[in-house]
């Protein structure tokens, strides 16, 4: 290869820069503040780790789980230090000044004393060593140099609605290990909720109303208590929200005496004094059971618009303000601190929001003006900071958060938002709305939609500031998806990714089905469903390949679309997943994604047929030839080959096999 003299030099200057770059900053999540390099490095083969007067209990819990970590990311762990040892050194107390109770300092070298005065600083430190040790470039070679870290910032949140569709315990573990991850510090879990077509849930046991509980999944107390352990050893508070009077089909599911009479049944009537002493006894319920020193009412989305008597609306309004208030003080009975979302603002009605309680600001922007009448509030805003998996609206913008937003940003109205000076901030918030219910996105769809979007804010919440351009942060940040002990970034598959193959020749009638043996019903993408079929009678537009609870795969389906212009009606080979509330299969659920593809196969004839499943997008190949693609992402029906329920395929089919390719995105933990 030739290069000329200005081409050469011009590598040289690249190379030069990219080695200035690579030793005046570490690849980690958020951004050290300070790192002082001193242009040497030191290699080892092993990691040994102690500790001085440790006081706090969680923290020698956490170098307990520490060294557990360092295993899992292969690295070997000694009790004793040797010369090939990087001998991480804990002690309790901090080498700088601050009044921030998280923050640390590292000084990196062959024998590493971590100093933190607090157990959040810790927590924080030995995500940094961590996130530095699942690097590549940081394995067996480290540089020397000294760190001091802090958030310009006190809360950094993550928002889980839990509601609409459950996680058990240990994915919303796994949710909490990304956090620390990238050191945010509360998890906001939202408890209960409805969806569209009927779905409701209510996630927490109750005594006085146990029908209240849902069916579908729930959290014993002894879970809650085991949850909020877990939190705090990796320095996360968690906030609960129990949803009213909005929100509360759940609660009037089982009193509808509590409807609104002028809404439907998702409003509680807040003219009814029982509707009070209802809620009254369902947050002093919930409330002891939590540690966190704040609890979130809700109270969004109290839509009256459709009250046509204004005197009406008017009493209404006011009546939402006063009910906000008198929950504040059941609230301070219990000894914590209320937290709603904004939208009352919209209300008509001249009654004064209490000054002590916590503003969650969503739908309005004027953080400006919420500072000046002396409200602590926090950065909530839906223009920014909502993901709701597989809506077309909402969604974060990550090169734009990466690139202009703050915590401070909470409108493109310069006017509204804040300075650095402003009082009342409290923090600011990233949200993971299920809206689409039980039968939305998949718990590992939905983190690793996610990921990048909590490791952004997460930037950006601790006050770190765009140090590389966004597709170079974006390359490096994807080096940092090896989250140890987690495994809600990972799919099912096995080392050659083929999960299921068949070349012998099977043959199928409508009571056909045969089980997949699996602890998996369904496969997210990227997956490819491959066969060869030959069908042997008319069917009725009604014909299952692959079926389970969420997903079908029909050889046959005719199926009409309809909207606001028109109706079309549709038949070939088609793939249907089940959207918002569930029906008795996915294309009764409440709004079915349904894809059916212009082919219909030939009776008594063998045809090679290939469904591929990618990231927002799946696509038709008949005898290898390319026929269509939908932007639509969809499961890979995994419980049974044909359909339990009588309509399974009929013919023969040979050469199954269905595969899963690894994220390229996603890497296994080692």
């Amino acid at each position: 290869m030739f290069f000329s003299g200005r081409s050469l030099i011009i590598l040289i200057a690249i190379f030069f820069t990219s080695s200035i770059i690579a030793q005046n900053r570490l690849n980690v999540v958020p951004e050290v503040k300070f790192w002082e390099f001193s242009d040497d490095y030191f290699r080892y083969q092993n990691v040994c780790v102690t500790q001085t007067n440790l006081v706090f209990h969680e923290s020698n819990v956490l170098i307990k789980l520490f060294k557990d970590e360092l295993r899992h990311l292969g690295i070997e762990v000694v009790n004793n230090p040797t010369k090939k040892s990087l001998h991480l050194h804990f002690i309790n107390t901090l080498a700088f000044d601050t009044i921030q109770k998280e923050s640390y300092s590292i000084a990196l070298d062959k024998k590493t004393n971590i100093r933190a005065s607090t157990h959040e600083g810790f927590v924080n430190a030995t995500r940094t060593i961590l996130q530095l040790l699942s690097q590549d470039q940081y394995q067996n070679q480290l540089p020397i140099g000294r760190i001091k870290d802090y958030s310009s910032y006190d809360k950094r949140m993550l928002l889980i609605d839990v509601a609409r569709k459950f996680f058990t315990i240990e994915e919303i573990k796994d949710f909490i290990r990304i956090m620390a991850w990238v050191k945010m510090n509360e998890l906001h879990l939202h408890l209960s909720d409805n969806s569209w077509g009927g779905y409701s849930a209510y996630r927490l046991p109750s005594e006085k109303y146990p029908e209240l509980t849902a069916k579908d999944g729930h959290y014993s107390w002894e879970q809650i208590r085991e949850l909020q352990d877990f939190a705090k050893v990796y320095g996360i508070t968690i906030v609960p929200e129990i949803d009213s009077p909005g929100h509360s089909l759940a609660f009037t599911n089982i009193r509808p005496d509590l409807k609104s009479k002028w809404l439907n049944a998702n409003y509680l009537d807040i003219t009814n004094p029982d509707t009070y002493t209802f809620m009254e006894e369902i947050l002093e319920e919930v409330i002891p059971h939590f540690d966190a020193p704040d609890f979130h009412l809700g109270t969004d989305e109290y839509r009256i618009h459709r009250i046509k008597d204004d005197s009406l609306k008017e009493h209404i309004g006011n009546t939402f303000r006063k009910y906000i208030n008198h929950f504040n003080e059941i609230v301070k009975r219990n000894g914590k601190t209320t937290r709603i979302w904004s939208g009352f603002e919209n209300m008509p009605g001249d009654t004064k929001i209490d000054k002590d309680i916590i503003i969650d600001m969503w739908e309005t922007s004027d953080a400006k003006d919420k500072s000046e009448r002396g409200y602590q509030f926090i950065n909530s805003s839906h223009y920014y900071t909502y993901i709701v998996p597989g809506a077309p609206y909402y969604g974060v913008d990550n090169k734009f958060v990466y690139e202009e937003w703050t915590p401070l940003v909470f409108s493109n109205k310069e006017e509204q938002n804040l300075d650095a000076e402003s009082p009342g901030l409290l923090g600011s918030k990233m949200h993971i709305w299920n809206d689409f219910g039980p039968t939305g996105y998949s718990i590992t769809e939905i983190a690793r939609l996610s990921i990048e979007s909590i490791l952004i804010f997460s930037e950006k919440m601790w006050g770190s500031q765009p140090a590389l351009s966004f597709d170079q942060y974006s390359q490096e940040i994807s080096m940092l998806y090896n989250i140890p002990q987690t495994t809600v970034l990972n799919r099912f598959f096995d080392p050659n990714d083929v999960l299921l193959k068949h070349k012998g020749e099977i043959e199928m009638n409508p009571s056909s089905a045969i089980q997949i043996e699996s602890i998996h019903t369904n496969l997210d993408y990227p997956w490819t469903l491959e066969l060869t079929l030959n069908k042997s009678r008319t069917t009725f537009g009604d014909e299952v390949l692959l079926s389970s609870e969420l997903a079908t795969i029909y050889s046959d389906l005719e199926y009409t679309f309809i909207n606001k212009k028109d109706t079309t009606t549709k038949r070939g080979i088609a793939i249907v997943r089940a959207n918002q509330t569930a029906g008795n299969s996915p294309i009764n659920s409440h709004r079915p994604q349904v894809i059916v593809f212009d082919y219909q196969i030939p009776i008594g004839k063998e045809v090679k047929v290939k469904i591929q499943g990618e990231k927002g997008k799946t696509s038709l190949y008949i005898n290898d030839e390319f026929v269509d693609s939908k932007e639509l992402q969809m499961l890979c029906p995994y419980n049974y080959i044909g359909d339990p329920k009588g309509n399974s395929f009929t013919g023969t089919f040979k050469n199954l096999k269905i595969t899963q390719e690894m994220d390229k995105n996603v890497e296994l933990v080692k």
